[in-house]
């Protein structure tokens, strides 16, 4: 049997261990691909400019969105209230700190 466009976006979401980067999206099915491309592109955007672009019922997108909260590139902004639940996406899903390159660094690439 077939999966609804739903279930199989749920299911690539869910299937990772990992943090999503912008760069995994490309391996999304349509339409998940289309919108969150979008929804990286704008940076801010609300459940509702979501659920229009994937065209998902709300609470399918909500479930959607929340996947992609927990895999780290979503995130939930503080502005969301009762009547409307806001994002942000991150540029990148990674949230690992950077370190500093060692400061013999050009010792080694001589």
């Amino acid at each position: 049997m077939s999966l609804s466009p739903y279930e199989l976006a749920l299911k690539e979401i869910q299937s990772g261990q990992t943090d999503i980067m912008p760069s995994d999206v490309l391996a999304f099915s349509e339409p998940l691909r289309s919108a969150v491309n979008a929804m990286i592109r704008l940076g801010r955007f609300s459940l509702t400019e979501f659920t229009e672009k994937i065209n998902f019922t709300r609470e399918e997108t909500k479930n959607v969105a929340d996947a992609l909260v927990k895999r780290k590139l979503f995130e939930v902004a503080s502005y969301s209230n009762e009547q409307e639940t806001f994002y942000l996406a991150h540029l990148s899903g990674s949230t690992r700190p950077l370190t500093r390159p060692p400061s013999d660094i050009w010792k080694k690439i001589d």
